[in-house]
This record gives structure tokens, C-alpha cells and sequence, in this order.
């Protein structure tokens, strides 16, 4: 670990073997006492959690990865080599939980893994948004690092006068903007959601992959009752319905992104209607109660197409 800080540093130490040996605790002596374990995307505890259980056979509690997120297999021998080790240590995994219908396909493609293990659930949001104070400004929003096609979106801005803020890393810096784009770099999550809160709409420039991105974006833009103009790619396909609680524009398309942009910068009444719908549609299906209730009912599932009996615990996992 490199840190600036050295007590820091100890701090951070401590607290990863405090909780690294909570885990280990839970893994061997809570086997009966536990129905499953949690851990979030593929950081160093999901893999440290699925290679104990993979070498010793011990697979109670179940191990569940929630936001299941991996690079996408390349034509390289790192990339084949990194994926024959995840294929062995996360074969002890109960059940993958991934944001996008079409991820399941894939990792079940390129792990060989039965459908059973894994469940699309939808990402959830920060539901205190809803009481977020929004006004109707004069700038388009786009944020986010991860996949981003932002030359796209850039050369749909060069012909129109409306302003574009975009919210990204520094290593977009080298990007050529034109005069009514804006970039701004590594804000605080406080400062972009008033930022958000202050546009007329939210872009989502996406690259076409086979994983998917900019969820998160995506729900806090809805939220906020925002129209947000994303690439139809996976991660919005399943989010969004075009022209109903957004509208969805093919990739690396800077036409489609110009007219869309132009379509609701021109119709203040079908900005406040993809607004309203999107935001209604968050308060139905994408708040965090809704997330744990798809959990529970996915290992229910899992459990059944496994021939086992979906157990209260499983329920109330």
C-alpha cells in the first residue's frame, strides 16, 4: 500500500486484517449460523472470500457478489490468463447479482456458468434526490469517467450554441472541446449533483461494450427528474424507454445526440414529461428497498432452480 500518511497508512492496515479476519471467522465458524455473505463488484475481498472457499470446499454461508463487474476478456494471453484463474475462484460463488440483462449472457458465455448463477437486478439510488431542489437551467449535464464516448458527444456540440458541462477525470483533459463546452474535473458528488439538479437534461455518452456503465449517473439524473439523452448500449436498455422516461440515440451517432439535445432544449413540456416519468419510475423500481426485495427473491430462485428449498433465511436475506 502507497500513502501519503503514515499513521493513515496503520489505520487502513488495521482495520483491512480486522475485517479480513471478521470474514474468515464468519466463513469457518459461522457456516450454520450465517445464510450468506455479501460483498460488493470484484474488489480484493469478493476474491478473497471466493478463493477460500474455493480451496477449502467449505461453500456455507452462501457467497453472494452484488454489482458482479469484470473487464471484458481481451485477445491477449494476460486476459485468458486472468480469466481461467477467475473461472476457478469464483466457482465457489452461490450467485452473481449484475445491473444489466445482457451481462448475465455474457459471463455466463465466457465463464461457462449456468444461468442460475446469475440474476439481473437493476441498480438502485440515493432516494433522499426526491428532495433534492431542481430548477430548469440553460446547460446540458454529462458526468462520469468509466467508458464514456465524450469525442462523440463533443462533436455533436460543435454546431449548436447550447451549452455542455462535462464532469469527468483528468485524463479527459486532452480531449478538443469547442467554445460552449465546459470541463470540469474530479468535483465533490455534493457539487455534481447541484450541478445536475441545475441542467435541463443529462447526457450519457456511452462506447458500445459488453459489460455496462453509467448506471449510477443515470439513476441520480432520473431522480432528479431530469431527461436524460443516453446511448442505447447495455446498462440504459434496460433503464430507459425511449421517448417515455428518456430518450436513447445509437452509438458514436453526434447527429442523433445534436437533434435529441435540440428536441428538448426547443419543448420545455416534453422535458417536464420525460422528467416526471423517469422520476416515477425510480420511486417504483429503483430505490434501495426495491434492490434488497430482488435480492431475496433471486436467491429464493436460485435456490429452487438448484433443487433446494427456498428457506426463510433465504427470504429474508
Amino acid at each position: 500500500m502507497i500513502v501519503e500518511n503514515g499513521r493513515l497508512s496503520r489505520l487502513l492496515s488495521f482495520e483491512t486484517a480486522a475485517l479480513f479476519w471478521r470474514v474468515v471467522s464468519i466463513l469457518f465458524s459461522g457456516r450454520r449460523r450465517y445464510y450468506a455473505v455479501y460483498t460488493f463488484e470484484c474488489g480484493w475481498l469478493s476474491f478473497a472470500i471466493a478463493f477460500i472457499q474455493t480451496i477449502t470446499f467449505y461453500h456455507r454461508p452462501r457467497h453472494v457478489i452484488l454489482q458482479f463487474i469484470m473487464r471484458e476478456k481481451r485477445p491477449t494471453w494476460q486476459s485468458r490468463l486472468k480469466y481461467v484463474f477467475m473461472r476457478f475462484c469464483f466457482s465457489s460463488v452461490y450467485l452473481c447479482v449484475c445491473s444489466s440483462r445482457a451481462e448475465c449472457s455474457y459471463y455466463a458465455k465466457v465463464f461457462g456458468w449456468p444461468a442460475s448463477k446469475l440474476a439481473y437486478i437493476p441498480l438502485h439510488t440515493d432516494p433522499r434526490l426526491l428532495e433534492h431542489e431542481t430548477s430548469d437551467g440553460d446547460f446540458v449535464l454529462a458526468a462520469g469517467r468509466t467508458l464514456r464516448d465524450y469525442p462523440t458527444l463533443i462533436e455533436a456540440f460543435k454546431t449548436i450554441d447550447t451549452p455542455l458541462v462535462i464532469v469527468a477525470g483528468k485524463a479527459s483533459a486532452d480531449l478538443a472541446a469547442s467554445a460552449n463546452v465546459l470541463f470540469r474535473f474530479d468535483i465533490p458528488g455534493t457539487e455534481l449533483i447541484d450541478l445536475m439538479a441545475r441542467s435541463f437534461a443529462v447526457a450519457l455518452p456511452l462506447e458500445e461494450r459488453e459489460i455496462s456503465t453509467g448506471q449510477s449517473v443515470l439513476l441520480q439524473a432520473m431522480t432528479l427528474g431530469k431527461p436524460v439523452i443516453a446511448t442505447h448500449v447495455n446498462g440504459t436498455a434496460d433503464y430507459i424507454d425511449h421517448m417515455e422516461t428518456g430518450i436513447l440515440v445509437p452509438p458514436r451517432d453526434p447527429q442523433a445526440f445534436r437533434e435529441a439535445v435540440q428536441l428538448l432544449a426547443g419543448d420545455a413540456a416534453l422535458r417536464e414529461r420525460l422528467g416526471k416519468a423517469a422520476r416515477a419510475r425510480v420511486e417504483a423500481e429503483f430505490l434501495p428497498r426495491h434492490y434488497a426485495q430482488a435480492v431475496a427473491q433471486a436467491m429464493a430462485l436460485t435456490a429452487e432452480q438448484r433443487g433446494g428449498r427456498p428457506s426463510t433465511e433465504a427470504a429474508r436475506a
